[in-house]
């Protein structure tokens, strides 16, 4: 009886074992990515909702008038000021708006410069951010900033 070399091919378990450990890696950086990507949708979202309600802000003390409590010169955007400051809820999440009133450019008596910053509830970085936006308001009226 002789034997003959056999000629079956197949992965030897170290091979098995190094192909697992490289498809577990790959699996996990996967898994992590896709919580990156989750929290970066996260946070586009919730900045479009902070600049929304502040643009709203805008429009709203665009249409009320400089003889407004809400327009009238001050605020704070560091701390809770009367009538310049608000806390709308959206379906994003809770945010307070703060807005500073200001004489426009060249201290001309009908313009005033507006400034307003969002500030979420949640203090997460990685899915949250504050808003500010800044502009000019034109009014009918005349009305000198102290």
């Amino acid at each position: 009886m002789t034997l003959h070399p056999s000629n079956q091919r197949g992965f030897t378990l170290i091979e098995a074992l190094v192909a697992m450990m490289v498809a577990t890696i790959g699996l996990m950086a996967m898994a992590e990515l896709m919580a990156v990507t989750i929290r970066m949708q996260q946070l586009g979202r919730n900045s479009t909702s902070a600049s929304r309600l502040a643009q709203d802000k805008i429009d709203e003390l665009n249409t009320v008038g400089f003889a407004s409590a809400a327009m009238s010169c001050g605020g704070s955007l560091t701390a809770d000021s009367a009538n310049h400051f608000d806390a709308p809820v959206n379906a994003n999440g809770d945010y307070k708006r703060r807005w500073v009133v200001a004489a426009g450019p060249d201290a001309s008596p009908r313009l005033r410069q507006v400034t307003v910053r969002i500030l979420p509830s949640v203090k997460d970085r990685r899915v949250t951010s504050e808003f500010e936006i800044t502009t000019v308001i034109r009014g009918t009226a005349v009305a000198v900033c102290p």
